[in-house]
C-alpha cells in the first residue's frame, strides 16, 4: 500500500490587526476556542510533503541529449570563466508516480556523482503547481507538484569532465541518469579542424627577407645583432577553425583552442609585431567555427618549426609543420689569390654567409664577376655550404689580362650584393715556367684567424 497523501495545504493566514476596543468581560469557554483555533492554524502550516514509498515510481529526463562541457579555465574563486562553450547546464524534469497515478507532494532526494562532476540548482522560475527542488537538511531534494512533475537544473561548474550520473534515491530504491562531460573543447565528431596560415605558399615555407645581411671581406664582427630584431620580426597572420557535428551545429562557439610552439625559434603573439611573444596561446572560436586572428612569430636563426594545434577530444595530426629559412646576417665574400696568370684554372674566390650568431649557413647566390672576358665562372649559382662541411669555395679560369671581381647577391635578387678584392689576371707565362700559386691567407689569419 502507497503512503496516504495529505490534503492540499492552505497558506498561513496572517491575523488582522484589530483596532483598539474597550475592553469586556471574557466570555466563559474562550480559553478553549482559542486552543482549537490555533491547533487548526498549526495543522494548516505543517510543511507539505512525504517521502515516496518503496512503490512509487521516478523516471528522469534531461532536456539536453548530448554531452555537457566541462569549464576550461577558472578564476581565483574555482569559477568557469566567461564566456564558455554551451551546452554546460541542462534542465531535469522528474516524474513521480503511485499505482500509476502522479504521487503529489511526494519527494525524493537527489545527488552527483561524483558530487565534483555537476551542481544542482533549483529549476529557473516558479514551478506553479506545487513541485519545488532544493536543498532541504542537508539533502537536494525534489517534491512533485499536482502532476507528479518536478524540474531542477544540473550544472557543470568546473574542469571536471568524465561519465557522471545522477541518482535519485527513496526507501530503499534508485533511479540513474547518466550524463557525459566532455573537457571543454571540439568534440570528436567536430571536423575540418586546421590551422591556415598566410604567405607561405604551396611549400609551407618561410623566406628569409636578407633585409639585415651586411658585406665582409675579412674577419667576422663579435657581435652580429639579436636573433629577434625588434620591429623587423618575420610573422605570418594565422587562424584555427573547425565544423561542428552536423546534429550539435552550436557547440564549436566559444570552444577553447590551445596552439603551442615546439620549437625555440618560434613563438605566437596576439599582436602583429610580434613585440609581445608566448610559446603557448589560448583563443576560442566563433560561432562560424574560426578562432580571431593570431600571429606566428619566427627568429632569424630558423629551423623546423612545429605547431601543435589541440582542443578538447581533437588534435592536429600530423603536427603542421613550417621550414623557416634562416636569416643570413654577414656575406662573406674574399679573393683567394690577388693575381693569377692568364689560362689558369683553379680556386679563386671563397664565399660564407653567417646567421646572429656567427655560425655558417647554407644559403642560395647568384655569381658575377664585372668582366667574364677576365674570370670565366665555373657556375652562376651555389648554394653555400652550412656548418657541417667546408667553406664554399668558387672555381673559375683565368682567360686573359685585366682586373675584375665577384659580386654575390642572393638567388633571384638584385641586392644586397657583396663584392671581393679584385684579382688581376696577368699575361700568359712563358712556355716553361711556373704558374702553380698558393692561395692567399685569409685576413687576420696570423692571429687565429675567424670562422
Amino acid at each position: 500500500m502507497s503512503a496516504p497523501r495529505p490534503a492540499v495545504p492552505l497558506p498561513c493566514p496572517r491575523a488582522p490587526h484589530a483596532p483598539r476596543a474597550r475592553a469586556r468581560r471574557r466570555r466563559p469557554g474562550a480559553p478553549l476556542l482559542a486552543a482549537a483555533t490555533g491547533a487548526l492554524l498549526l495543522a494548516a502550516c505543517i510543511e507539505r510533503g512525504y517521502p515516496l514509498a518503496e512503490s512509487g515510481q521516478v523516471e528522469l529526463r534531461a532536456d539536453v541529449a548530448g554531452p555537457l562541457f566541462a569549464a576550461d579555465t577558472l578564476d581565483d574563486a574555482g569559477k568557469p570563466v566567461l564566456p564558455r562553450q554551451s551546452p554546460w547546464q541542462t534542465a531535469v524534469s522528474l516524474k513521480l508516480t503511485e499505482t500509476s497515478e502522479p504521487a503529489y507532494g511526494a519527494y525524493v532526494e537527489v545527488r552527483a556523482v561524483p558530487s565534483e562532476a555537476l551542481a544542482l540548482h533549483p529549476a529557473d522560475g516558479e514551478q506553479g503547481d506545487g513541485a519545488s527542488c532544493g536543498v532541504k537538511d542537508g539533502a537536494f531534494r525534489c517534491t512533485a507538484g499536482t502532476q507528479g512533475y518536478a524540474r531542477f537544473t544540473a550544472s557543470s561548474e568546473g574542469d571536471w569532465s568524465g561519465e557522471a550520473r545522477l541518482v535519485v534515491s527513496w526507501a530503499n530504491r534508485t533511479e540513474e541518469l547518466p550524463i557525459t562531460v566532455l573537457p571543454a573543447g571540439l568534440p570528436e565528431d567536430a571536423t575540418n579542424f586546421a590551422l591556415i596560415a598566410g604567405g607561405l605558399g604551396d611549400s609551407d615555407r618561410v623566406l628569409a627577407t636578407y633585409l639585415p645581411l651586411m658585406c665582409t671581406l675579412g674577419p667576422l664582427p663579435d657581435d652580429l645583432g639579436a636573433t629577434w630584431r625588434p620591429g623587423a620580426i618575420r610573422a605570418r597572420e594565422a587562424r584555427v577553425r573547425a565544423s561542428p557535428p552536423l546534429d550539435a551545429p552550436g557547440v564549436v562557439e566559444h570552444a577553447p583552442v590551445i596552439i603551442e610552439s615546439l620549437h625555440s625559434e618560434a613563438a605566437l603573439s596576439l599582436t602583429p609585431d610580434c613585440r609581445e611573444r608566448t610559446s603557448r596561446l589560448r583563443v576560442l572560436l566563433g560561432a562560424t567555427g574560426e578562432s580571431p586572428p593570431f600571429t606566428l612569430c619566427f627568429s632569424d636563426l630558423g629551423g623546423e618549426v612545429k605547431i601543435a594545434v589541440s582542443s578538447g577530444q581533437k588534435a592536429l595530426e600530423p603536427i603542421p609543420s613550417l621550414t623557416v629559412d634562416p636569416e643570413p646576417r654577414l656575406l662573406r665574400v674574399r679573393a683567394l689569390r690577388s693575381s693569377v696568370a692568364a689560362g689558369t684554372p683553379g680556386d679563386l674566390f671563397e664565399v660564407s654567409a653567417y646567421n646572429a650568431e656567427r655560425v655558417r649557413i647554407a644559403v642560395p647566390v647568384d655569381l658575377t664577376v664585372d668582366d667574364d672576358t677576365v674570370i670565366a665562372l665555373g657556375e652562376a649559382s651555389v648554394t653555400l655550404r652550412g656548418e657541417d662541411s667546408e667553406a664554399t669555395i668558387i672555381q673559375g679560369v683565368a682567360v686573359a689580362p685585366g682586373t675584375t671581381t665577384l659580386r654575390v647577391t642572393p638567388r633571384l635578387l638584385a641586392s644586397p650584393e657583396c663584392s671581393s678584392e679584385p684579382i688581376t689576371v696577368t699575361p700568359e707565362p712563358e712556355p716553361g715556367a711556373d704558374t702553380d700559386t698558393e692561395p692567399e691567407p685569409e685576413p687576420g689569419s696570423g692571429e687565429g684567424g675567424s670562422p
